[in-house]
């Protein structure tokens, strides 16, 4: 030990004399990982770090309710004691509304020419002769009590299909008149000259005049197809006088939205530059003075039905005009009618058929029996479906009982 303990003070002496006399450095001393990582600084917290919170944490507390067989059955007949008696109020409404629906498709002039062939002629010989005026003589079985609404009813008229209804344009109908320098974007196919250098950009053929260049307005298919038959309705009184017929007043005016009258039509300033649609026999000024805010036939036909067969609303008798008198104060009497008809509207590119309704109203609408008999079969349905489910049910409960008092008596007791 003695020799071992010399030898290492010889060792530090060289050492230091090395250093001392310009040698090599001892070797470095580096500080222990583990010491050094606590003297760094710790990293900022997370600023995204959710609040400890139950909401937050979504540890609020929370009642699931256990939906079990005596829990269940009961909303059953719930829904069907409610369902019922509100399908049997609706459908009882909607039978209250008195209606007479008549089709003229098929009517002849006075000459006995088809008025639905005169209708269909090419547009260079239709439009050279007046319309196709025919009388139909109706009878109403019954009095048409209170408010009394003229509608015309169309089928197979596919008024939602997708390029029907993207041809127009609203900023039109708000009273903006189309310039050269902005061509419309919203009137496919009824907007633009089959025969302009202009791209067609999928809106050909009506955008502007054939003959003028002029921009058409309104503009677009719905516009251009809007329904143009006109009728007279005419009461023949047994107390008058056979050859005396009585006209039923009534009018145009709101048979349309307020809300679409207010914010979707408007005025426009002038018409100077641009062409009625091509199949209009007026011009917009001829059809209203009040441009198209005040032309609510427009407005009812540009308001797009959602299925093929369709009514739309066409006047509102006047019940006290003056020249009503006394025959239709309360209604419509029944009795004989005269139905003139201005036909022009054609039917047979679509093979569709053209009516003339008059219906009174009720609380509920007009009359729609369908409404009241849903109502009906979903709550007796409910009510069937849960007297079913209760006598499963107990059937169910019967069986598991007989199966245990089974398995209680095949148990003996052994006996050591």
């Amino acid at each position: 030990p003695i020799i071992q303990s010399m030898a290492s003070n010889k060792r530090a002496q060289h050492e230091m004399q090395a250093h001392s006399s310009g040698g090599p450095p001892p070797p470095p001393q580096y500080p222990d990982a583990d010491a050094g990582a606590d003297n760094e600084e710790k990293p900022p917290p997370p600023l995204r770090k959710p609040s400890d919170s139950k909401f937050h944490q979504q540890k609020l507390p929370a009642w699931q309710p256990l939906l079990t067989a005596r829990s269940v059955f009961p909303l059953f007949f719930l829904v069907g004691a409610a369902f019922v008696p509100i399908g049997a109020v609706l459908f009882t409404a909607s039978q209250s509304v008195k209606e007479a629906e008549f089709n003229y498709t098929n009517c002849r002039d006075a000459s006995g020419i088809s008025c639905l062939e005169q209708a269909n002629k090419p547009d260079y010989y239709r439009w050279l002769r007046p319309p196709c005026v025919c009388n139909m003589s109706i009878h109403l079985p019954d009095n048409l009590t209170g408010q009394v609404f003229a509608y015309y009813a169309l089928t197979n008229f596919y008024q939602n299909h997708r390029r029907y209804v993207k041809s127009r344009d609203d900023s039109q109908l708000l009273g903006w008149k189309p310039g050269s320098e902005e061509p419309l974007q919203d009137c496919s196919p009824y907007r633009q000259d089959p025969g302009s250098e202009e791209p067609l950009q999928d809106c050909s053929p009506y955008r502007q005049d054939p003959g003028s260049g002029s921009w058409i307005l309104p503009c677009g298919a719905i516009a251009n197809s809007l329904f143009n038959d006109t009728f007279q309705l005419f009461y023949h009184s047994p107390t008058a006088g056979a050859d005396l017929a009585v006209e039923v007043p009534w009018t145009s005016r709101g048979i349309s939205w307020a809300s679409d009258r207010e914010r979707k039509f408007g005025r426009v300033k002038n018409f100077t530059g641009t062409s009625k649609p091509p199949n209009w026999r007026l011009s917009p000024e001829q059809r209203s003075a009040d441009s198209f805010q005040g032309d609510e036939e427009l407005i009812v036909w540009m308001r797009t039905a959602a299925l093929p067969s369709f009514r739309k609303l066409h006047r509102i008798v006047l019940h006290n005009a003056s020249s009503a008198a006394d025959w239709f104060k309360d209604g419509l009497p029944s009795g004989n009618y005269t139905l003139l008809v201005n036909y022009a509207y054609p039917v047979n590119a679509f093979s569709g058929t053209k009516s003339f309704v008059l219906t009174t109203s009720s609380w509920s609408g007009g009359r729609n029996p369908a409404l009241g008999i849903i109502y009906m079969v979903v709550g007796c349905l409910h009510i069937v479906l849960g007297a079913l489910f209760v006598v499963i049910h107990i059937q169910a409960s019967k069986n598991l009982r007989s199966s245990n008092n089974e398995d209680q008596q095949t148990i003996r007791p052994v006996f050591l």
